[in-house]
């Protein structure tokens, strides 16, 4: 796969009232790394749902979705999407039993981000405390719970950013690198450079400072 993309951030659907300036992984962007991943009929896994975009394109690709949502509101939002609405599933990934998932041939997924001095908690929806150490205690250790669902050969790719806030940089997506290419061997980046046409309200074509993200890909350096 080529090292950089250019994409135009956009969605084709809807999200519920009081959910529409989301900013979330556009679906173009899943598309080109399942198509370059994964073959008709493997396992697609996203273990921080959301509202299922990647889950939705891996059904229109003929591949087999799975997700896990810790918010039940966006679980229930991403069954009404898919035509298996039990492969989703609400539930913390920090405490995942993964006696339901088969192997897997990619995860892609987007988890939630955190700012340095930022304190919620991003994996209780940024209710409760937690600090920047604390949240990468928990990539790394969600990541972990992760390594026996991902096939030998499997793909893990993480749609992430760099953070821009008041003026200061969290290196978030260096940071999660690092944490979990202890669990998956770290193949490398992808940047993918976002434009956009509309006039929408966001720090950024994509948001949080940049105009630009990183999907950073693992394996399991096995297959």
């Amino acid at each position: 796969m080529q090292t950089h993309l250019s994409l135009e951030y956009g969605h084709d659907d809807d999200l519920p009232a009081g959910h529409v300036n989301e900013v979330r992984t556009p679906p173009t962007l899943v598309e080109r790394f399942l198509e370059a991943y994964t073959e008709p009929g493997d396992a697609v896994l996203d273990p921080f749902a959301g509202y299922g975009t990647t889950l939705t394109v891996a059904e229109r690709l003929d591949r087999v979705p799975y997700g896990v949502e810790y918010e039940q509101e966006r679980v229930s939002y991403s069954r009404d999407q898919l035509t298996a609405p039990e492969n989703v599933r609400q539930g913390d990934v920090l405490d995942l039993d993964s006696s339901w998932l088969p192997a897997c041939a990619c995860c892609f997924t987007s988890p939630p981000f955190m700012e340095r001095r930022d304190h919620r908690n991003p994996f209780r929806n940024y209710a409760g405390e937690s600090s920047y150490d604390e949240y990468l205690d928990d990539i790394e250790t969600a990541f972990t719970r992760l390594e026996s669902v991902i096939a030998p050969g499997g793909t893990v790719v993480i749609d992430v950013v760099n953070m821009k806030y008041e003026g200061r940089v969290t290196t978030l997506a260096w940071d999660i690198a690092e944490r979990v290419g202890t669990v998956f061997d770290f193949d490398g980046e992808v940047v993918v450079a976002w434009e956009d046409s509309d006039d929408h309200d966001r720090n950024g074509a994509f948001g949080y400072g940049y105009d630009h993200s990183y999907c950073l890909v693992f394996s399991t350096g096995e297959g």
